[in-house]
Order: structure tokens, then C-alpha cells, then sequence
């Protein structure tokens, strides 16, 4: 490989979110990559470093023609450049969308399990959260379009806010799933948002599917924040092809003061979109490696933890059901007794209660001490 993943920035003790943790303790939780930026991205970063000036910026031409390069090439897909809007991040576009598009009161509707802030993103804004949960048969999840559409009728339900891939269970909605998903939407006039933030990292020998392939009306939420790791630059974009609702989203995000661009961010973005190509195919491999590692330690070591995660993003979603703990005091006694620090199902969903979330986006060496240290919490129970 040219790149080397076995090789960590060293991050205890540098005010990192993930790494702030005791030293005897392994952080493999909230969704932030171990491995050190490629050096294409680190030597933009330091180019404009040097200028000695870090004042207001602005995204330049150069930057969404970035974006869109990336997606014709990467995902087969044209994004015209008129319909980006530079954001500081997803979380904070869906926390502007859902104030712009609905009314207080109105219902949004949203699948459970799901990321955690997609629940904070609609009760914080006095709106009602209506959830409609997953299908957990064989080991898979999937969307219960039944359900979907009765609640959306029975609520009349605003706005729809979708994970693709979806976090945290790792699923690659297919091309069938979200066109059947938006049938029932558009039926209803309710307007979709999908956050594709982890659109990038797929196992090899598969694609995602962009919800702009199925409809130019999906608002799209996307990010090079995952699969480069760069969600301290604070840089990402939201995709509105409809010109009208585009100005509304915009002047709604520089109202929120959501809409300056961060002045390292520009070429950062910009050298991982034009350089970042064999990196992600290298990553994708590599996570692999410690997708398997795992997959295949659970079957000889630990047969009654199931590796239920499907084939994106580098978090896995492990059915700990046999052992009859809520998630949330699983975790809680995992750390307490083996300084493993995972994320508890229950963070995602009522629903969530029989599963963990570990992220793997880390050294295979740490991988391997992951699991050690999640089989000695087991031992006996």
C-alpha cells in the first residue's frame, strides 16, 4: 500500500474528543479515524499555514468543482455547482433544514436505529419526531415501508430525514430500497433529506447510491469529513437543486452563521477531492482487513456476539442480545472493567437496545486489543 494505516497520530492528551479518555483505556466509539491525513491534505494545510494570516475566507470556484469531480467520478453522478451550499458541517445543515422547511409542531419522520443527533435535530427545535423502525430479520435490517406510510398519513408527516449509508448499522441502501422509500414520500408531498456523510467508505466490490440518482428533488447532505477525517475543519455542503428552496436554505444558513467557510478547510477540501482517490480505495481495503478480523475473531472466539453491520462505514453494529444487559449498562460495565469505550445501542434508538457500536476505524493492532478486551469482559457470562 502507499499509504500506511498501521502508522496513529498520537492523540491522548491533544484535546482530542475521542482520545480523551484515561491512559489505560481504548477509545473505539464516537465516528473519528485513528490514521494520520494524508499527506496531500496535510501539505495544503500547511501551505496556507504559512501565509500567516487566518482571516475570513470564502469557497472558491476551485472548491465545488472539487465536490463535483469526486461525485461524476467517484459516484457517477453530476452535481451542478450552482446547487451547492457550503456548510460548517451536516449536523448543523439538518439542524437548519429542519427549521426552514417545517413549522413548529409539524412531525418529521426519521428511521430507527439511526444517528443519534437525528433525534436532537427535531426535539430541539420543538418539532415532533415520529420513528418508524427498521425490520431486525436475519441478521439485516430494513426499511418497514408499511409502516412508513401509515405513520405518514397518520401524522402528516412534513419531512423525512434519511441516513444513506445508514449509521449506525452499515447499510448500503440499494437503488430499489430508496426509490420505493421516495414513492411514498413524494405520494405525500414530504419533502427528503438524505445525509450521505459516509458515502465514501464502502467495502471494496461495492457502491452506494447517491438519493440524487433517484430524484434531483432529495436534499443531500454531504461531507468530506468521514473518509478523510477532517471533522475539525468544520467543511461540508448541502445539495438543492430546486433555485427557489436553494436561496431559502441558504439565506437560512447564513442567518444561522452556519455558512462562512473555514479558512483551512478550502484546501484541505480541495487537495482530498483532487488527490484522495487511491487513499480511499487503500482505507476501504484496509478497514476491510479489520472488518474480517473481527467478523471472523467473533465466530472462534465470542460465537454468541453477531456481527449484524452490513457493507459501509467503519462502524459495526454487534447483536449482544444473548447476554441479556441493556446496551447502555453493557457499555457502561465494559469500560468500567476493561477500558474498552464503545457506543451503547441505545444511543441510536429505542430499538437499539440489543446492540453496540464500535468503530474500527483504527490500527489492526488495536482492533485485536479491542476484541481481547471485549472477550474478557465475557468470560463467563
Amino acid at each position: 500500500m502507499k499509504y500506511n494505516f498501521d502508522k496513529l497520530s498520537e492523540r491522548r492528551h491533544t484535546h482530542s474528543e475521542k482520545w480523551n479518555v484515561k491512559d489505560n483505556e481504548l477509545p473505539m466509539w464516537v465516528a473519528d479515524m485513528d490514521f494520520m491525513v494524508m499527506p496531500e491534505i496535510q501539505e495544503a494545510v500547511k501551505k496556507v499555514a504559512t501565509n500567516g494570516s487566518y482571516g475570513y475566507s470564502f469557497p472558491t470556484e476551485e472548491f465545488f468543482k472539487a465536490y463535483q469531480n469526486w461525485w461524476k467520478s467517484r459516484h457517477d453522478i453530476e452535481i451542478d455547482t450552482k446547487s451547492m451550499i457550503y456548510v460548517t458541517g451536516v449536523v448543523s445543515a439538518l439542524d437548519s433544514l429542519v427549521r426552514t422547511l417545517t413549522n413548529a409542531q409539524d412531525n418529521v419522520m426519521i428511521l430507527s436505529p439511526v444517528y443519534n443527533n437525528f433525534f436532537t435535530v427535531v426535539t430541539s427545535n420543538n418539532r415532533n419526531l415520529i420513528v418508524s423502525d427498521l425490520i431486525y430479520q436475519n441478521d439485516n435490517f430494513y426499511i418497514d415501508y408499511q409502516d412508513v406510510e401509515e405513520k405518514i398519513k397518520k401524522h402528516n408527516v412534513k419531512l423525512f430525514i434519511f441516513c444513506n449509508p445508514h449509521n449506525p448499522i452499515g447499510k448500503i441502501w440499494s437503488k430499489e430500497d430508496i426509490t420505493k422509500l421516495y414513492n411514498i414520500l413524494a405520494k405525500y408531498h414530504v419533502q427528503m433529506i438524505s445525509d450521505e456523510i459516509h458515502c465514501d467508505i464502502v467495502d471494496p466490490g461495492y457502491k452506494y447510491v447517491p438519493a440524487m440518482s433517484i430524484s434531483k428533488d432529495i436534499i443531500t447532505c454531504i461531507a468530506p469529513s468521514k473518509v478523510f477525517n477532517l471533522a475539525g475543519l468544520h467543511s461540508a455542503l448541502t445539495v438543492v437543486n430546486n433555485p427557489e428552496l436553494k436561496n431559502k436554505v441558504e439565506a437560512a444558513f447564513y442567518h444561522d452563521d452556519i455558512g462562512e467557510a473555514s479558512y483551512f478547510a478550502v484546501p484541505a477540501v480541495i487537495a482530498a477531492y483532487t488527490y484522495g482517490a487511491e487513499y480511499v480505495d487503500e482505507l476501504n481495503q484496509y478497514l476491510l482487513i479489520n472488518k474480517e478480523y473481527v467478523k471472523n475473531y467473533l465466530k472462534d472466539n465470542l460465537p454468541h456476539v453477531k456481527y449484524v453491520s452490513g457493507h459501509a462505514t467503519y462502524l459495526l453494529w454487534l447483536d449482544i442480545s444473548h447476554y441479556g444487559l441493556p446496551s447502555d449498562v453493557f457499555a457502561k460495565e465494559l469500560r468500567e472493567q476493561t477500558g474498552l469505550f464503545i457506543n451503547d445501542g441505545l444511543h441510536y434508538g429505542k430499538n437499539g437496545g440489543a446492540f453496540i457500536r464500535i468503530n474500527i476505524a483504527t490500527s489492526l493492532d488495536n482492533v485485536k486489543d479491542g476484541m481481547s478486551r471485549l472477550n474478557q469482559f465475557l468470560k463467563g457470562k
